[in-house]
């Protein structure tokens, strides 16, 4: 049932891009809902959050879709980075909620930062197990370009787009992690 449900509003997007010759909101929630939920679970690690931030994306791309709209094409670097500001958002908001619970309840650490905390127990996937292994070794930046490059396959111009950097930035970062990972042939 759902495969078929899927299908039909393939054809629906198809037909409505045909129609008009640009991509209408309900066309880009088709195509790349699926690229936008992947990219922010690589950066979250959380199907929760992934969902929540994910909705969140297309929700701002419908608000703003009939006058900011991105040339027909651009649309998914367009949606990446609204997710990815609203996850750096959504971060920076619970590390000043983390610090102030902690200040208040234990007083002021000596770091301003909360003690990391694990899981309770639940089940890990040898995929997380991985990428729990890739975290120890690459930096945030250098998983993120790496996501950008290789799981959503976007341009060096895309991804400085998205992240907020030069081409040569990206180049060089991407560059810089190839060489991390090199160093570690166990992870590949």
């Amino acid at each position: 049932m759902a495969d078929e449900q899927l299908t039909i509003a393939r054809r629906l997007a198809r037909a409505a891009t045909a129609a008009d010759g640009a991509a209408s909101i309900e066309v880009v929630y088709v195509r790349h809902y699926r690229s936008v939920f992947r990219y922010v679970l690589g950066l979250t690690r959380s199907a929760d959050e992934a969902d929540d931030i994910t909705a969140e994306t297309f929700e701002r791309a419908v608000r703003a879709w009939d006058s900011r709209a991105p040339a027909n094409g651009a649309e998914l670097p367009w949606l990446l980075l609204t997710a990815r500001r609203l996850a750096t958002d959504r971060w920076r908001r619970l590390r000043r909620q983390a610090a102030i619970a902690l200040h208040h309840e234990h007083g002021a650490s000596s770091n301003g930062h909360a003690p990391r905390t694990h899981g309770a127990g639940e089940a890990r996937t040898e995929f997380w197990l991985w990428f729990d292994a890739l975290a120890e070794v690459l930096s945030p930046r250098q998983r993120e370009v790496l996501l950008l490059r290789y799981q959503r396959d976007l341009s060096d111009e895309d991804i400085g787009r998205v992240m907020g950097i030069s081409t040569s930035g990206v180049r060089s970062l991407v560059s810089r992690a190839l060489e991390v990972l090199r160093n570690h042939p166990e992870l590949l």
